[in-house]
């Protein structure tokens, strides 16, 4: 097929990512229905690291490190009006590895019904389905710098490969996604035991994907009060963190996730069946050159993970609750040669866990996240500068276990990072 026109537009970014993505892209087009552009983000940055723990191999001190942390290649389009697709391929500076990071096949029937399918978002937490350009503090969201919690955050990755339905119901009013994803069953049992996250291996992968995950997501923007939805009948069905002013903004959601993801630790334990739900708000309002966003969100998570209860030397089955806030306030004016703001993010997370010396007993796994962030828009998103920090605290039964659980590494309870990020979109 012969190429008929190749130019720099404006509008290719808006139609790769829902508004939210950076303002110049490249674009090939073959004819009135059939295009395709592309372009490249970027992160760089400067980080301190704190110190992790007394051992050589992890951390043993603090750390000053120049990455290029992500060059993502994308590319978006649309064969026909209705087949859409859209592709992400992500290099790593840290160690050089390619992959892609999402890719997806778009069969838009109607802004009411829409059909998504390949390596997507997980539509149950608004987190997951946020541009992480547009994060609000560029390190993003759900850290922990030692890993404690890994089998909790697990349920918080952002992707998988899945099919979802979505669209936009009402004029945009209400928006739904539903979608049925991967059962990736853990290659490894883990449980909290006194030394902290054991693993067994278990013998038999065969029932890795042999049922399937479940996640569902509806919205409401109550748009009779002048507030713009945002839209989930896109290529992507992604949203933004912020919209700089763009629009003003007010998002109701409401999610729902089930999947099986680590065979049974015994007979008498089981499966775990992990279910959750979620309830999250968004408000961002323009007003005259001041721009305030606020963000808040509970997640409760059962069955995430096995822990020894050490009174009746059991082995359980442990659920998690999880509280998040961020928020930000943007000055939309120039001050210099960008548009100055300030952002926050807290993060509350806890899951049930115990741990003992023989003298004591402390209870559940509990981890605390403040981070602040200065962000400079030099170009909206497309050209970012953002000077930061975040901590994070253990606390509870898992401070303890960091602490004293391994006799022979010590690992921090309180952990601050450093960070200058420098995004940029094109």
């Amino acid at each position: 097929m012969k190429l008929t026109n190749w130019r720099v537009v404006g509008l290719a970014g808006a139609l790769v990512f829902g508004y939210v993505a950076p303002s110049d892209a490249a674009l090939v087009k073959v004819d009135e229905q059939t295009w395709a552009n592309f372009g490249l983000n970027m992160k760089v940055s400067y980080k301190h690291l704190d110190k992790r723990s007394n051992d050589i191999s992890y951390g043993s001190s603090s750390q000053n490190v120049f990455n290029v942390n992500q060059a993502r290649i994308y590319f978006s389009g649309q064969v026909l009006p209705f087949f859409q697709f859209y592709a992400e391929l992500d290099a790593n500076g840290a160690d050089g590895s390619t992959k892609f990071n999402e890719a997806g096949i778009n069969l838009a029937f109607a802004k009411e019904f829409q059909v998504l399918v390949g390596k997507i978002r997980r539509p149950f937490t608004r987190v997951q389905l946020a541009h992480d350009y547009t994060y609000l503090t560029s390190q993003g969201y759900f850290l922990d710098p030692q890993e404690a919690l890994g089998a909790i955050r697990e349920a918080l990755r952002n992707t998988d490969g899945g099919l979802m339905v979505h669209g936009d119901l009402a004029g945009g009013m209400f928006r739904y996604r539903v979608g049925v994803f991967n059962e990736d069953r853990s290659n490894a049992i883990k449980f909290w035991g006194d030394a902290g996250w054991e693993d067994f291996e278990y013998i038999s992968k065969l029932n890795d994907k042999k049922n399937f995950e479940w996640n569902v997501r509806l919205e409401f923007t109550p748009t009779m009060l002048g507030f713009k939805p945002e839209s989930a009948a896109t290529t992507t069905a992604k949203i933004g963190d912020t919209y700089l002013g763009g629009r003003d903004v007010l998002t109701l959601g409401l999610g729902y996730h089930a999947e099986t993801h680590t065979p049974k630790f015994s007979d008498t334990v089981g499966d775990l069946k992990r279910k959750g739900w979620t309830v999250d708000a968004m408000f961002e309002k323009k007003f005259g050159a001041l721009v305030p966003n606020l963000q808040v969100g509970y997640i409760n998570l059962d069955k995430t993970h096995y822990y020894v209860d050490f009174r009746k030397n059991a082995v359980k089955k442990g659920n998690a609750d999880i509280w998040y806030f961020a928020g930000q306030l943007f000055y939309d004016q120039y001050v210099g040669f960008g548009k100055p703001a300030i952002a926050f993010r807290y993060e509350k997370m806890t899951g049930d866990g115990q741990w003992t010396d023989g003298n004591i007993l402390k209870k559940d796994l509990t981890t605390e996240t403040f981070g602040l962030a200065l962000n400079y828009y030099i170009k909206g998103q497309a050209a970012r500068i953002s000077l930061g920090f975040d901590q994070t605290k253990y606390k509870d039964a898992l401070k303890y276990a960091l602490k004293k659980g391994d006799p022979n590494t010590k690992y921090e309870d309180s952990i601050t990072d450093w960070y200058l990020n420098f995004h940029l979109q094109f």
